[in-house]
């Protein structure tokens, strides 16, 4: 959307795989033909900081986005949403829907990234604000949807009693999504479990509309990018930032049936809004 707003051309560059060792080589690669404005969604918390300093010695302006890295951030700034705001309103809307009372499932990607803790400790203080509910089990070290099926899937054999089950990662939201609905089928008499799942993937979208899921969780994809490309744009024209290394909080929208063909238009004008606080709350004028 900005890049049609400003005329511009956008590169975008994915690795084999997500480590920062391929990372490190497609940015490099990158860099030495030229490019010197990056947006970059760190795949290692600590080594991001690294490669995001062996650009700016060189004279290139980056910003991290998509999840939060180690301090100290090297970065001009981080553009994400707040994972354990967003965790914790998720966990606090699935249990005031089961009245208060039950068991949870509380699933987690990879527990050495630091958004991956904060996930954690975002479902934990709900449920310990909670006095009739319990996390029956916590999944963890989920790095691909079909590790995140197979481990949601062994959950919900050995937790029959369990009435709810959080995902607060795209990855583990997708096989998560795809272990209950097979889980479903092939249990007949099994209760419905409040779920609530995180980024609108495909699968998300269709547990959400199928009644397989409860709650979506939208990160706003969509305003990282924009307010991200957009930053650039003003660190190129001699804005500097208030506070090197600044969390600018994108914010989420929660997907139901009642909004699952309006929220992107809510995300829309969220991204707008914060754009256009940049300059006022986060930025120096030239």
């Amino acid at each position: 959307q900005l890049a049609r707003e400003y005329g511009l051309t956008v590169d975008y560059a994915i690795g084999t795989e997500w480590t920062q060792d391929v990372e490190n080589q497609v940015v490099e690669a990158k860099a030495a033909e030229g490019y010197d404005l990056f947006m970059i969604y760190g795949a290692d918390t600590s080594g991001a900081n690294a490669l995001y300093k062996e650009l700016i010695d060189a004279g290139c302006k980056v910003v991290n986005y998509g999840g939060k890295v180690d301090d100290p951030q090297q970065a001009a700034a981080t553009v994400c949403g707040d994972v354990y705001d967003y965790s914790y309103a998720a966990a606090k809307q699935m249990i005031e829907a089961m009245g208060g009372k039950g068991q949870i499932i509380n699933v987690l990607e990879n527990l050495g990234d630091v958004n991956t803790l904060e996930r954690q400790k975002g479902v934990e203080a709900a449920v310990a604000e909670a006095e009739g509910v319990t996390i029956c089990q916590t999944i963890g070290d989920i790095n691909t949807e079909e590790e995140g099926y197979e481990k949601v899937s062994d959950a919900l054999a050995a937790n029959p009693d369990a009435t709810g089950i959080i995902a607060t990662g795209g990855t583990a939201s997708r096989g998560m999504a795809n272990a209950l609905k097979d889980y479903y089928a092939s249990n007949e008499g099994a209760g419905h479990l409040f779920a609530v799942a995180t980024d609108p993937s495909q699968e998300v979208m269709n547990g959400l509309k199928d009644g397989t899921l409860d709650i979506g969780v939208a990160q706003n994809g969509y305003g990282q990018g924009y307010i991200g490309t957009l930053l650039l744009l003003y660190l190129t024209e001699g804005w500097t930032m208030k506070e090197p290394g600044v969390h600018i909080v994108t914010g989420y929208v929660f997907i139901t049936t009642d909004n699952i063909d309006s929220f992107t238009a809510d995300i829309e004008t969220l991204s707008k809004e914060i754009a256009a606080e940049l300059e006022t709350t986060y930025l120096n004028a030239p």
